[in-house]
């Protein structure tokens, strides 16, 4: 069953497109890695689903609700949106910040039901130990997992990730992977996410979607979108594409070509910024 459809999308500011025709359907109950070079458009369909931007033709569906017609609040009540790790600050403890998750459904006023559903996610994170500490105080890789909580906290069907394992450690970068897809399996959750890492989204993913130039050029499973032909297509890159226990495992190689136009390079990053 759908959960999300994105149909015909294009954003773009004056005469450069961003995203060009963007059109795809996500499962319910699935966890879809967005890949691509920089300036490709990831973030920016991030974005347009959780409508911090406004598209400028198309439509986007989200458990047959028609996104561009919501108010901000219930936007909230539908999609989690857990930014980028770097340069988040919170002068709230770890509980407080979690709770911000449940404002969607009850305003600026919480109450006993509420403070025990925050304690249920963070026993269910291993977070319980952190509650009372200030956010702030805490490592990137603590952080990024309790923006996952508080995206949690919000019960929506829908979670979408801006590259929730940059800056982090392999170990982080393992520790949030898992959590993602534990939230897949165990709570109903489709997960869109924007990932870097092409064999993190391998492992992890049921389905991928790689895009070039606000356009995707491959969508499927890991291994039909993994191939050597589409990483040098879209990254310029040379690479071996092998399988390790059915999950294909790229081995980069050289370069071979600049992969996006470089009027397009640093798209991404003037909308993020």
């Amino acid at each position: 069953m759908v959960t999300v459809n994105i149909n015909e999308i294009c954003f773009g500011y004056s005469s450069t497109k961003i995203l060009d025709n963007v059109s795809v359907d996500i499962d319910r109950s699935s966890f879809v890695s967005i890949v691509g070079p920089n300036g490709a458009g990831k973030s920016t369909l991030l974005k347009c689903v959780n409508k911090l931007l406004e598209p400028g033709s198309g439509m986007i569906i989200v458990d047959n609700n028609n996104v561009q017609e919501m108010k901000r609040m219930e936007v909230a009540r539908n999609v989690a949106y857990v930014p980028q790790s770097s340069n988040r600050v919170f002068p709230t403890t770890v509980f407080e910040t979690v709770m911000m998750g449940r404002r969607p459904h009850l305003g600026w006023f919480s109450n006993e039901t509420d403070k025990e559903r925050v304690w249920q996610i963070l026993e269910e994170m291993g977070l319980d130990d952190l509650a009372l500490r200030n956010f702030d105080e805490l490592s990137g890789g603590q952080q990024q997992k309790i923006l996952i909580a508080r995206a949690l906290a919000q019960e929506t069907g829908v979670i979408l990730l801006d590259e929730p394992t940059s800056n982090l450690d392999i170990w982080h970068q393992l520790d949030v992977m898992e959590n993602v897809r534990s939230l897949v399996n165990n709570k109903n959750v489709t997960a869109l996410m924007v990932v870097h890492d092409l064999n993190m989204a391998s492992k992890y993913s049921d389905r991928i979607l790689m895009m070039k130039n606000g356009k995707i050029v491959s969508a499927g499973d890991p291994a039909s979108v993994l191939t050597c032909e589409n990483i040098e297509n879209v990254y310029g890159v040379e690479a071996h594409v092998h399988e390790h226990a059915g999950i294909p495992y790229v081995m980069p190689l050289k370069q071979v070509r600049i992969a996006a136009d470089a009027c397009l390079m640093n798209q991404e990053h003037e909308i993020r910024t």
